[in-house]
């Protein structure tokens, strides 16, 4: 195998490349090049070069794109091995991207870069692969570099993707398409080092390439790799202004800064973040970048523990500062660890007003509250943070909190409640129904007597079926029928228990009740269904069995338990 080759497109025969037809792409020579071309939008397809097999190397490429008004992107395959490669494609809107491909699934190495001052058609591509590194150029511009280990070496290939269809006035027998007018592969382990190690720090390097691949791996999660280019981006700079007089901030634009901060304060560096909003902020917070950079302090003083310069820095620029749920969050954490706990009370409330679905901001504002022995005021935040645990089914805070909330609110029906309800959904019946009882209890009391809450004879129904008590279980779910007469699930329940309770004198209708229930709830499934058909069958109701059955199979016909029910029950009629 040649160290060293360039490929030759006079004809099929010398061609390193598979030149071949198929149903979505077809692939032929002109005018010494390589065509490649999709007939179908939303595909990728290559044609590849199996005889050449490589690890460290430089790869050079021209090719052209024509998308036909379109989006599309071409580039190379290489160290191609089965369905593991290396991808590395241009699109026409200016753009660059490199991904791992392992198992035909694809892994982004660089998400889409801006290529600057490029048109979208004539490509020179260059590629430098020295055993994990990759460094990457586009006409004669480095675009990008990256380490990673997937592939130590595979083949080539030429690929062309479409990520949509042309314009209806632009319609052509091809989606896209695209030329390869020279391919290169220079594998000299010296000449590839060389070519490296030039690339890898070089002063021709544009510092606006190494941001633009910073902001990438910034958006791709990438937090120290989006330093590491603004650092280097940073020291080009540097040394570029040795020579003429230049100023330390103009090295490091507001925006980079920003970024950097952000960057350093994902990876839970809070000293460096720190350091690089200082360092914005210096230049003045007049503008967008500035006022954020306010908030982003916010966030590192929090994370540093530093809540006395924070209380002060909040109350300094709270008429710039957003208002957000973390804000607010942040400022009543410094309120409480200075002891302030009416302000901390006061930030958490807004925290919660902003963000009404995050019930901890008003279970910490009920803890500061309590500390203020305001008790009232606490069991009202409580309660709403109780309810919203509750519906949520957030197990872990409701346990946390419900203990605290009835120590202050013994007396309070709506807590006492919650309390049951609580117990209820961590199968602790007993102390559900005493909770439930004393909670009703409770409420018969007051003057004048508040509405009552339908869960409550309701939850206190099911515990009493479970207990096989049905006579209670009936009068507590009528009590709730009565309370929420269009509440379908709690007339099934009633119609269930009543039909245990009279299990000597089952009565067909008994299954009416059940038709209605089913009938007021928005969707039941078949789940239901087949539930009341099982236990009216139970009964040889086969009748209005064989009606919820066949309601459960129109709800999922390709449930084998529900037709099987079916046809046991057409069975017994017929």
């Amino acid at each position: 195998m040649k160290e060293k080759w360039t490929a030759d497109f006079s004809s099929i025969e010398k061609s390193p490349f598979i030149i071949k037809t198929e149903s979505s792409y077809n692939s032929y020579l002109s005018d010494n090049s390589l065509a490649l071309c999709l007939k179908k939008p939303n595909f990728i397809a290559w044609v590849d070069a199996p005889d050449l097999d490589y690890r460290d190397q430089i790869i050079e490429a021209d090719f052209r794109l024509e998308s036909f008004g379109s989006y599309a992107a071409a580039g190379l395959l290489f160290r191609l091995t089965g369905d593991t490669y290396y991808l590395a494609l241009v699109s026409s809107k200016g753009y660059f991207r490199i991904d791992a491909v392992r198992d035909s699934s694809p892994h982004p190495i660089i998400a889409w870069t801006e290529i600057a001052g490029f048109d979208g058609t004539k490509v020179n591509l260059k590629i430098i692969a020295y055993s994990t590194e990759l460094i990457f150029l586009v006409n004669g511009r480095w675009l990008g570099e990256a380490s990673n280990d997937l592939i130590s070496s595979g083949q080539f290939g030429f690929a062309l993707a479409s990520y949509e269809a042309p314009p209806a006035e632009k319609e052509n027998e091809n989606i896209c398409r695209a030329w390869l007018d020279y391919f290169s592969v220079n594998a000299r382990t010296k000449t590839v080092e060389e070519n490296y190690r030039k690339w890898k720090n070089s002063a021709d390097i544009n510092a606006e390439s190494r941001l633009r691949l910073a902001e990438t791996f910034a958006v791709m999660g990438k937090a120290s790799l989006a330093l590491d280019q603004l650092s280097k981006a940073w020291t080009r700079r540097e040394e570029a202004a040795r020579s003429v007089s230049a100023t330390y901030t103009e090295i490091r634009t507001r925006k980079e800064l920003l970024l950097a901060g952000r960057m350093a304060l994902k990876l839970g560096q809070y000293r460096e973040a720190e350091e690089f909003i200082d360092a914005l902020l210096e230049q003045g917070y007049d503008n967008n970048e500035g006022k954020e950079a306010l908030n982003e302090k916010v966030r590192i003083l929090g994370e540093l523990k530093k809540f006395a310069e924070l209380r002060e820095f909040f109350l300094k620029h709270s008429d710039i500062l957003n208002k957000n749920s973390d804000m607010f969050a942040l400022v009543a954490q410094s309120h409480w660890e200075q002891n302030d706990y009416a302000s901390a009370a006061a930030a958490w409330d807004k925290a919660f007003k902003v963000d009404k679905e995050n019930g901890v901001y008003a279970v910490n504002s009920a803890n500061a509250l309590e500390l203020l022995d305001k008790k009232e005021e606490a069991l009202v935040r409580f309660l709403e943070a109780g309810k919203l645990f509750l519906r949520q089914d957030n197990q872990a805070e409701l346990s946390a909190m419900v203990d605290k909330m009835i120590i202050i609110g013994e007396m309070n029906w709506e807590a006492r409640a919650l309390a049951g309800k609580w117990a209820f959904s961590t199968e602790d019946y007993d102390r559900a129904e005493s909770e439930l009882a004393v909670a009703e209890r409770l409420r018969r009391k007051l003057k004048p007597m508040p509405a009552a809450d339908p869960a409550v004879p309701y939850l206190r129904g099911l515990i009493s079926s479970l207990k096989r008590d049905y006579k209670s279980a009936v009068s507590f779910l009528a009590e709730s029928v009565k309370i929420a007469p269009d509440y379908g699930l709690f007339r099934f329940k009633l119609a269930e228990n009543t039909i245990y309770l009279n299990y000597g004198s089952y009565n067909p209708q008994f299954a009416d009740e059940m038709r209605i229930a089913l009938d007021l709830m928005e969707d039941p499934g078949g789940q239901m269904a087949n539930y009341a058909g099982t236990l009216l069958f139970s009964f040889d109701d086969f009748k209005n069995a064989s009606h919820f059955f066949e309601k459960a199979v129109s709800a999922d016909p390709e449930n084998i338990e529900y037709n099987t029910n079916l046809n046991k029950c057409l069975m017994k009629i017929l």
